[in-house]
């Protein structure tokens, strides 16, 4: 679902799947994609691309129809529901102020259904009167944490208990700060998220430029050594530990769902847990914590 018609998403998206066809098992997979905007203009220039670039793909069944936003939601509502089919949802930056706490939560309750949904540092600045954007959004002042300020905010309307994973990514065009959101109701989705987020930004796993240039001022420190920069993975680290220590944790899918709440990868949790193991504080059976859940979760014994 393209909220804007923009094409190089949907053109990227199907040069992908047309470079999957080699693949085994792809005759045995049904897929549809689906490409709405208001705009019938950008509509017909996504279909004469499509033909333009060969893109129509014999496994592949297009749906690209002029829809708003809301009819096309409605549209695909069936869709979503159903637990037989694998979604992901693309809403671009023209369409987020689509996304109302009412839209977002059918998303979080649509069975296995991920989703990435962009915005622009400009958007929250340029429209600030706009209904849509003072939906109580707090604005930073930085542009740099615009994706910071839209996850608070939604991850805000999460149902109590709810296990849902969501993260933030920002990317830096020229001038530009792009946030993107992303959600999954499984840990594998997040999981390979969080992957290939940490792999571009090895300090915070976020954006891919320095998120955290403006933590402290220029000018405010005498001598600017990176160890006294205070991380995301300083905080992890910190709560994982205290909550080991204190026996809140039976197994390792409890340390993969802090890892996630944090932002980061199953892999940082290593760190802390050789730590306490060597400290006769906990055994486990594990280094790194897995996702198997079709195998029961490996315990965490305490020892203190």
């Amino acid at each position: 679902m393209d909220a804007s018609g923009q094409l190089g998403s949907p053109l990227r998206l199907l040069t992908q799947l047309k470079a999957y066809q080699n693949l085994s098992g792809w005759a045995h997979v049904r897929i549809h994609a689906h490409f709405f905007d208001a705009s019938k203009g950008k509509i017909k220039e996504l279909v004469t691309n499509i033909d333009d670039h060969n893109l129509r793909l014999p496994a592949v069944n297009l749906d690209v129809r002029p829809l708003e936003f809301h009819d096309a939601l409605q549209d695909c509502a069936p869709l979503l529901a159903s637990t037989c089919a694998a979604k992901l949802v693309f809403i671009d930056q023209c369409g987020v102020d689509q996304v109302t706490p009412e839209v977002f939560l059918q998303l979080v309750k649509s069975p296995t259904c991920d989703f990435l949904f962009f915005i622009s540092s400009s958007t929250l600045h340029r429209f600030r009167d706009h209904p849509a954007i003072k939906q109580k959004i707090t604005r930073p002042e930085d542009s740099y944490h615009v994706h910071r300020a839209v996850l608070n905010f939604y991850r805000g309307h999460l149902p109590r208990g709810s296990a849902y994973y969501l993260a933030p990514f920002s990317i830096r065009k020229g001038a530009n700060v792009y946030g993107l959101i992303f959600g999954s109701a499984h840990p594998k989705g997040m999981d390979k998220f969080l992957q290939v987020a940490w792999k571009t930004d090895e300090t915070n796993g976020e954006a891919n430029y320095d998120i955290n240039r403006e933590n402290i001022q220029r000018g405010e420190m005498l001598l600017d050594l990176p160890e006294l920069h205070p991380t995301k993975l300083t905080a992890f680290e910190r709560e994982l530990e205290d909550s080991l220590r204190a026996g809140r944790f039976a197994n390792e899918l409890d340390v993969v769902r802090i890892c996630f709440s944090h932002g980061v990868k199953r892999e940082h949790a290593k760190p802390v847990l050789a730590k306490l193991k060597r400290e006769k504080v906990i055994d486990t059976d594990f280094s790194v914590p897995q996702i198997k859940l079709s195998e029961k979760p490996r315990p965490i014994r305490m020892l203190l």
